[in-house]
Order: structure tokens, then C-alpha cells, then sequence
């Protein structure tokens, strides 16, 4: 399944579960990511209402995907958005080098309730069949659905989403809500060490698509970019006359 022994050991330090301290942690976190977007920087979000109405869903599962644009979209991000309490916070798949590639990276990212994903490595492995069991339990997962940061040098969509979240999408059937952000690779630069102050970072969400149905994990993933992509092109200076 996995490539390599550094990959493997990455996915053994996550150890799921919820210890006393993790909503503590969880907290403080949030705390200093609405600081880094309101007080550092400024933040503008559109349609914030749509992901507010989906907290109450009846047991479905919500699957919210956007672009990914620097390491740490999601918590800097998310954390803005009006969030419930640690047990409904949401789930994220987490690439698992980058998050759970040392003991004190996977001790602060399973207190995050991130889940470590191995690109390549199939959808056999423990992170998805752990995200389709809170899906289908009715919890929130968040997915950045290009497989990792674009490197498109004016921070555009990748050509094509991975399928990983089209099969969970097939396989339980959730409510998937996008959403799409402009101006993160100023406040996070690739490479940065720091975030940066007076930037404005802009944010929509999209409508809600049902995955109910016989809608197949392709059709599903090409719903995805296309609305994504249309998202792109309303708020990304960029993006107009770009082509899929």
C-alpha cells in the first residue's frame, strides 16, 4: 500500500480518539486563526449562510471541498466560519508527511482531527475507510480535492481533481458544499514561515450539490470541478477566459 517506510510510520502515529485536552488545544488554535484573518488581515466571506443552514442536516453527512492554495488553508481558514463545538468540528484529510511526519506534528494534528492520507496509496487505506465511517455517521469532513497546493504560478485551479473524494461522495451519499478562496498565498506564501499581515482574502460558497442517487464517483468528481471552477471565475482576477 505504501511506498515507503516513512510514509507507513507516518500513518501508525495517528492515534484517533479524543483525549481531555483536545478541545483545549483545539481551541486555542482556533483562537489565533480568526486572529491571523481578522486582526492581522481581512477576511471577506460570501454565503457564509449556506454553510451556516447545513448544520442542522438531519444525520447527513457534509462534505466541504475548495481550492488549496497554502499548507495551512485549513485550520487558518475554516476556523472563521461559525464553527459548533469540538464533538461536530469538522474532520480534514491531511496529507500524512506533512502532518504526521514527526511524533509532536501527529500529536497536535489528531488533537486537530486531521486524518493522514497517503497520495497514492489507494482508497483502501485507514484515512478513507476513517472518513467514510463519520460520513456516513452523519459528521463534517473537509477535503481539498486537487490532491495537494497548486503550483500554478498565478495560484489557479489544478487541470483535474483526484477521485478520492468522488468515490466517498458515491460511496455515502453526503450533502458537499464548495467553496472557493482568493488571497491565502499572500497571507501563507509557499515557503513562508510566518503569516503576513494587511492582505485581504476573499471567500464564496458555492451551492450545495446532493449526492443522493446513481450519480457514479466520476460524475461526481466532474460536478465538483465544475463548480469549483465556476466559483474560480467569479472571484479570481485571473480566471476569466481560462478553459477547463
Amino acid at each position: 500500500m505504501y511506498e515507503s517506510n516513512h510514509e507507513r510510520r507516518a500513518v501508525e502515529r495517528w492515534r484517533p480518539g479524543q483525549r481531555w485536552y483536545h478541545p483545549a488545544l483545539a481551541a486555542l488554535v482556533i483562537g489565533t486563526s480568526r486572529f491571523i484573518m481578522t486582526r492581522m488581515n481581512h477576511l471577506e466571506i460570501e454565503g457564509l449562510d449556506r454553510f451556516d443552514a447545513l448544520m442542522d442536516r438531519a444525520g447527513r453527512g457534509l462534505l466541504t471541498f475548495s481550492n488549496h492554495v497554502s499548507l495551512f488553508d485549513d485550520p487558518i481558514l475554516l476556523s472563521n466560519f461559525g464553527l459548533p463545538g469540538y464533538p461536530n468540528l469538522r474532520w480534514v484529510a491531511a496529507d500524512a508527511i506533512n502532518f504526521f511526519g514527526s511524533a509532536p506534528k501527529a500529536w497536535l494534528f489528531t488533537a486537530g482531527k486531521a486524518v493522514p492520507i497517503v497520495r497514492g496509496a489507494g482508497l483502501d487505506q485507514p484515512g478513507f475507510g476513517f472518513l467514510r465511517e463519520r460520513l456516513h455517521e452523519g459528521a463534517w469532513v473537509h477535503f481539498f480535492p486537487e490532491g495537494g497546493r497548486t503550483r500554478d504560478p498565478r495560484y489557479l485551479l489544478r487541470p483535474r481533481l483526484r477521485n478520492g473524494m468522488g468515490h466517498l461522495m458515491a460511496e455515502t451519499r453526503p450533502i458537499a458544499l464548495p467553496f472557493y478562496h482568493y488571497g491565502m498565498h499572500r497571507v501563507l506564501p509557499i515557503g513562508a514561515k510566518a503569516p503576513r499581515r494587511d492582505n485581504t482574502v476573499r471567500v464564496v460558497f458555492g451551492e450545495p450539490l446532493d449526492c443522493a442517487g446513481d450519480a457514479t464517483a466520476d460524475a461526481l468528481t466532474a460536478r465538483s470541478y465544475k463548480a469549483l471552477r465556476a466559483l474560480e471565475q467569479r472571484l479570481h482576477p485571473n480566471a476569466q477566459g481560462d478553459t477547463a
